[in-house]
């Protein structure tokens, strides 16, 4: 039914004509209800039946394989080197402009942020009683409310569900990795004569995911760097024509090693050498340098360690209730409530102390080889700074959990001609997250080893110390020269490690009513309205045990004494040591209340003339009041003609607008570990990233334009096709430079702002941190082409379903602010710091076929190709020796037979992802080891994979 209402709404799906379904059924897309009616804005309606034979373990990832939706996050898309990032979930992207411009809604009721970042883990939504997902593919904030920027995806619940539904199943890839199973048991009834009805259902989900080192590809030390070594020592970067980016393998990061790099004093004899396994030390060999400064082929330098995770293990348990009943013919009330987990945990990158922030041994520490110490005493050197990896210890791992709770209390009813409702829901989300590294403090301790004159034990230095030593009780010796070591001292590195904690509580209160209906008729038909109007509150309270204001006082010298009073008796402690190596998160507390008034009308111009057989136009506007920013109006208008039966024009102006999430408001000072190539230093390693929030953010703004058609043809029954043009602006978008560009804007302008977020001991070294703080500066526009086509037929004694989404991707230009570059982005892809592509073609192709209980259902997924290298603000853009990347063709297969059994069936299916086991295509990032060598955004990396089980309903 909901395919049928599809066809007159937003385009094709599978169906057979049946003009009364399309009267029963409503679709996202406007307050207004209209038996039958066509909207203006575009709607693609994806039913669930059909996302589960494409991708059986949940419906997040059914959804990502539409082409609608771009660079959406989730277990398998998501990097996982740090744990401050909270985009591990299923983050849902429409139109690849950010999960935080898509509205997520759970039956038209707007669902809270899961995370403290402002987004929704749809993992937290219950999927066996959503009977379909309508995805609004244009600006909806008039209808809907703030962030409706690229849309809405609104999971509808079937509230009429009678009788027991479940599902059973198991499922592996080929290499037997990223096992899972999920089960799940509906319920539903009426009770009292049919005036009230009861929904329950409780699910299980679990996938054990797979770790980088699970693929060939991953052990390859891939990496796209510079040609020509002599280009780059001639001033020539690694990614200009004269010394363009080409594909190596073997590579190594040659400012480290994992047995430990003296890279200082430079007046040290044993400088520039490392630590072999046994501690003592021998010359480094960079290897074969090559054009990118800081990298070699082969050599001494370090590996990242391809133990950590590639598809992230996620359990979810998913919980719903609802109860309804009619108190009155025309009034029915209602309560449901939600109670969902999800946990994900993964392996980030391993323990470190890399450049700038290397380790200081000092002279007298009793694991330093014999040779090296007689040298530090001989020439007056205190202490050496070594760079290392803790490799052989494995990588730290994390723990993310998101419990999820709302509750929803309504009553709704009809009064003459028109329907009302009026609803309460309260929610709640609690984020956690634990992340395993170095506790700086401990670390420090456990690092500066001594001997005991006491004794002659090697003791951490601070514990001959009776005016700290009470500070340090167990503390343990750590012996990080050479790559033995650290497991030698594993006392040691066990003292040295902690948890870094944080804990994100959201919650939302939220108050709506409205009523839409007929007001009168016109010749044309009626003029129907809907308005309303909303209150909602929303507060963010986040705590941390890593909060890096709670080091820094309000001047230089308080931050002095607050750095010496926790570091006390401490020696080697870098200038900007934290309290966790990894994870370090700033406080946020905030609240905003939002006051919300909506108006809709559609009003019939002309009906059964020639040339015109119905032409509607329509309007809806909203007022928004937040505590935060103040008034902001949005509004849409639109219009469908229809000259024959057969086709439908529509086309719709908006303005739209998102909200800045209170974390981008309140957040705390937080540090993380970030990556720079330097381009000033020409130093490639880890620095501090200090982020913030800025309270002054104002909402985004966004102009959207549709205009499309819908074709059904009368000579071809079953048959139908959308194709439907849109183009999006984004003005005053909140916006947070990446690392690299701040750094790179500095370096091109020295009077730029983005100076005085970068921190240098000197004009010319590597930077000691860099801030990094959201602001309303940039500018995005995408536009494109979106089809929708189905074709339903009998064949033989079956029957056959066609459908086809494609998505042409025309201009995603972007702007750092406005007086920047502009950007174009389509086409083109990287793997740097964020592995991201835009193919300008994408496209999913279903296949079904149902006979005498048996079905077989093939989904073709197609992936244009694109060029290597997004457009770079400074001009200078990335140049590829080979930058074309093939169009890749990915394949699923589902066979299934229904069995009817007890006054229903039983259905048992098999499913085969991925069927002919294509291959990523070999990407790497320009970072050894840091990504996988492949846009995880975009492409497959778990390969063939099986899945089968059993789903019922009686």
């Amino acid at each position: 039914m909901a395919q049928q209402a599809h066809a007159q709404q937003a385009g094709p799906v599978d169906a057979t004509p049946n003009d009364q379904q399309i009267q029963d059924i409503v679709v996202t897309g406007s307050r207004i209800v209209r038996d039958g009616y066509t909207a203006p804005t575009p709607v693609t309606v994806a039913p669930t039946a059909d996302l589960a034979k494409a991708t059986p373990t949940n419906i997040a990832d059914g959804l990502n394989k539409l082409p609608q939706f771009s660079l959406s996050s989730g277990p398998a898309r998501s990097t996982h080197n740090f744990a401050s990032s909270a985009a591990n979930g299923n983050l849902l992207n429409l139109r690849g402009v950010g999960p935080e411009r898509t509205l997520i809604m759970f039956d038209s009721v707007r669902m809270p942020p899961t995370t403290f970042r402002g987004v929704v883990d749809v993992n937290i939504i219950p999927n066996l009683l959503v009977e379909r997902v309508d995805i609004v593919t244009a600006g909806a904030s008039a209808a809907y409310g703030s962030d409706a920027v690229s849309g809405v995806v609104n999971f509808v619940l079937n509230k009429k569900f009678t009788g027991i539904s479940g599902v059973a199943q198991g499922g592996v890839d080929q290499r037997g990795d990223n096992g899972n199973e999920k089960f799940g048991l509906a319920y539903g009834s009426d009770f009292a004569g049919g005036r009230g009805h009861i929904l329950l259902s409780g699910e299980y989900y679990n996938s054990r995911g797979m770790l980088r080192s699970d693929r060939k590809q991953s052990l390859g030390n891939y990496l796209y760097a510079g040609q020509n070594r002599a280009a780059l020592l001639a001033g020539n970067p690694a990614g200009s024509a004269a010394n363009p980016l080409v594909l190596y393998s073997n590579t190594t990061i040659n400012n480290s090693t994992s047995g430990g790099l003296i890279n200082g004093p430079a007046n040290f004899s044993f400088n520039n050498f490392r630590f072999l396994p046994n501690g003592q030390a021998t010359p480094f060999n960079a290897g074969t340098l090559i054009g990118t400064a800081g990298y070699s082929v082969g050599g001494d330098g370090y590996v990242i360690t391809p133990q950590s995770t590639a598809v992230a293990p996620l359990t979810t348990y998913q919980t719903f209730g609802r109860l309804s009943y009619d108190v009155a013919d025309d009034v029915n009330v209602y309560v449901q409530g939600v109670f969902t987990r999800s946990d994900i945990k993964y392996s980030s990158l391993a323990n470190a102390f890399a450049p700038p922030n290397s380790a200081t041994i000092f002279s007298g520490n009793p694991y330093l080889p014999a040779n090296v110490q007689a040298a530090m005493t001989a020439q007056n050197i205190p202490s050496i700074s070594v760079a290392v990896n803790l490799t052989e210890m494995g990588p730290l791992p994390a723990e993310e959990r998101t419990d999820f709770y709302m509750g929803q209390a309504g009553v709704e009813g009809k009064l003459g001609n028109f329907d009302w409702t009026l609803g309460y829901v309260h929610s709640k989300s609690i984020f956690t997250l634990a992340q395993q590294t170095f506790d700086l403090k401990k670390a420090y301790a456990a690092l500066d080893a001594v001997r005991n004159p006491a004794n002659g034990q090697i003791t951490c230095r601070v514990l001959l110390d009776p005016a700290v030593a009470s500070q340090y009780q167990g503390c343990q010796p750590l012996n990080i020269i050479g790559s033995a070591g650290p497991n030698a001292t594993r006392a040691g590195y066990d003292y040295a490690n902690g948890a870094s904690r944080y804990r994100a509580e959201t919650t939302q209160d939220q108050l709506q009513g409205s009523i839409q209906g007929s007001l009168f008729d016109l010749p044309a038909g009626p003029v129907d309205i809907a308005i309303g109007a909303e209150w909602r509150r929303q507060k963010l309270h986040l705590t941390s045990n890593s909060d890096p204001a709670t080091l820094a006082g309000a001047t230089a010298a308080q931050t002095a004494a607050l750095r010496s009073a926790y570091f006390a008796g401490l020696r080697g402690v870098g200038s900007t040591a934290l309290y966790y190596n990894l994870t370090n998160t700033g406080i946020a507390n905030g609240r905003v209340t939002v006051k919300e008034a909506f108006a809709e009308i559609n009003v019939p111009v002309l009906k059964d003339i020639p040339f015109i057989q119905a032409l509607d136009v329509s309007a809806a506007g909203r007022v928004t009041d937040y505590s935060t920013s103040g008034r902001v109006e949005t509004w849409k208008v639109g219009g469908t003609w229809k000259p024959v039966d057969d086709l439908l024009f529509r086309i719709t102006r908006s303005r739209d607008i998102r909200a800045p999430a209170l974390y981008d408001l309140f957040a705390g000072d937080s540090s993380a570990i970030g990556t720079l190539n330097d381009p000033v230093s020409g130093v490639t390693s880890n620095v501090p990233q200090i982020t913030g929030g800025n309270p002054n953010l104002t909402p985004e703004k966004a102009d959207t334009f549709t205009f499309g058609g819908v074709l059904t043809p009368g000579f071809l029954r079953g048959f139908s096709i959308s194709v439907d043009y849109y183009k999006l602006k984004i003005n005053d978008a909140i916006g947070t430079l990446s690392l690299g560009q701040i750094v790179n804007n500095c370096r091109l302008d020295a009077n730029a702002p983005e100076c005085a977020l970068v921190t240098r001991p000197s004009p010319t070294a590597f930077p000691t941190s860099v801030r990094i703080s959201p602001a309303n500066i940039a500018i995005l526009q995408t536009k494109g082409i979106d089809v929708d086509a189905s074709y339903r037929t009998a064949l033989g004694n079956g029957n056959l379903s066609l459908r086809a989404y494609v998505n042409y991707l025309d201009s995603f230009k972007t702007q750092q602010s406005a007086t920047a570059v502009v950007l174009e982005n389509a086409g083109r892809g990287s793997n740097a710091n964020q592995p991201i592509a835009r193919p300008k073609w994408r496209g999913t192709f279903n296949v079904n076929y149902e006979n005498a209980g048996w079905g077989v259902f093939v989904s073709e997924q197609y992936i244009g190709k694109f060029k290597l290298g997004f457009p770079a603000a400074t001009g200078q853009n990335q140049v590829f020796a080979d930058p074309d990347v093939n169009a890749v063709w990915y394949t699923d297969l589902t066979i299934s037979k229904k069995i009817e059994a007890y006054g229903g069936y039983i259905e048992l299916f098999g499913t085969v992802n991925n069927l002919f086991d294509k291959k990523p295509p070999l990407i790497p990032g320009t970072i050894p080891g840091l990504n996988l060598p492949t846009i995880i955004s975009v492409y497959d990396q778990v390969g063939r994979a099986f899945t089968a089980g059993a789903r019922f309903k009686f």
